[in-house]
C-alpha cells in the first residue's frame, strides 16, 4: 500500500485514483470506507466536486479519502483551495453551529416595538376621554381629525420618499433541502452564519452594502431591494456576492 504517494503536478482526481489503484482497492470498496456514493467518488477521481454539496463538504470527503489511502491530505486539500479558492473558516465549522441562531434582533425591530406601545397607549387613551364626554359624538371626533390632517396635509405636503434613507435590504428563501451562509457588512464584521432551510427565509439589512457567501447557491432564491433576483447558482455551487443600498448586485 503506497503512502504519501501523491504526485504534486498531477490534479486532485488523478492523485486519489493512483492511491487507490496502487492500494489495489475499487471505487466501491473506498466509497464503502468512506460512508459515500460510488458515484461522488467516481466523480471526484474525475475532478468534478458538483455531487459534494459544496466546498466545505469537499473538503471534508477529501480528508477522509486520504486517510483510507494513506495520502497526503494537505497536499490535496492545497490543490483544492488553489483550484476553488480557499473558504472562509466561519463555514469551516458550520456543522457545529447548523443548529444555533446567529441572527441578532435589529435596532429597527426594538423600536419599532417601542412605537407600537406608544401608539396602543394613545388609542386607549383618546376611545376613553371619547366615551366620557357623552356631549362629543364620535363622529365629530374622527371629523375633527380628519379635517386638521387634511389641512395640514394640504398646506405642507411632505413627499412619500423624502424622509426614507437608502438601505441594502435582502432576503434569501430556502427553495430546495438547505443552504449555509456567511454574511457580514462593509466592515467585515459578521452579521450571520448558519443555515437556510427549505421554507424558510431570512432576511438582512444595513445602510450601506451587504456582502454574502452562499453555500449550494441553487437551494436559495434572492429578493434584493424589493426585487426578485431569482436564483443565484447551481446546486453545490458556493457563490461570493454582495449588495449596496439601491444597487445592482456585484460579485464579491
Amino acid at each position: 500500500m503506497n503512502t504519501d504517494s501523491t504526485d504534486s503536478t498531477g490534479s486532485i482526481g488523478s492523485d486519489i485514483r493512483a492511491a487507490r489503484k496502487g492500494a489495489d482497492l475499487t471505487i466501491a470498496e473506498v466509497a464503502e470506507r468512506a460512508k459515500l456514493r460510488s458515484a461522488v467518488l467516481e466523480a471526484i477521481e474525475n475532478d468534478d466536486f458538483s455531487l459534494c454539496g459544496g466546498d466545505t463538504y469537499a473538503r471534508g470527503h477529501l480528508k477522509v479519502i486520504a486517510g483510507i489511502l494513506r495520502i497526503d491530505s494537505q497536499s490535496l486539500l492545497e490543490k483544492f483551495d488553489e483550484k476553488f479558492g480557499k473558504f472562509e473558516t466561519a463555514l469551516l465549522d458550520l456543522s457545529e453551529k447548523g443548529k444555533r441562531n446567529l441572527e441578532k434582533p435589529s435596532k429597527s425591530t426594538k423600536a419599532s416595538w417601542k412605537t407600537l406601545a406608544t401608539i396602543a397607549v394613545a388609542v386607549i387613551a383618546l376611545v376613553t376621554v371619547v366615551q366620557i364626554s357623552g356631549s362629543s359624538p364620535k363622529n365629530e371626533v374622527v371629523s375633527a381629525t380628519s379635517e386638521s390632517e387634511t389641512s395640514s396635509s394640504a398646506e405642507q405636503p411632505i413627499p412619500a420618499t423624502a424622509s426614507a434613507e437608502p438601505e441594502a435590504k435582502v432576503i434569501i428563501t430556502g427553495i430546495k433541502s438547505y443552504s449555509w451562509l456567511s454574511v457580514t457588512d462593509a466592515a467585515g464584521n459578521s452579521i450571520f452564519t448558519g443555515e437556510v432551510r427549505k421554507g424558510e427565509s431570512k432576511e438582512f439589512i444595513d445602510p450601506q452594502l451587504l456582502r454574502f457567501v452562499i453555500g449550494n447557491a441553487g437551494a436559495v432564491t434572492l429578493t434584493v431591494n424589493g426585487e426578485d433576483r431569482g436564483i443565484p447558482g447551481r446546486i453545490g455551487e458556493v457563490v461570493r456576492l454582495q449588495f449596496a443600498a439601491n444597487d445592482a448586485p456585484v460579485a464579491g
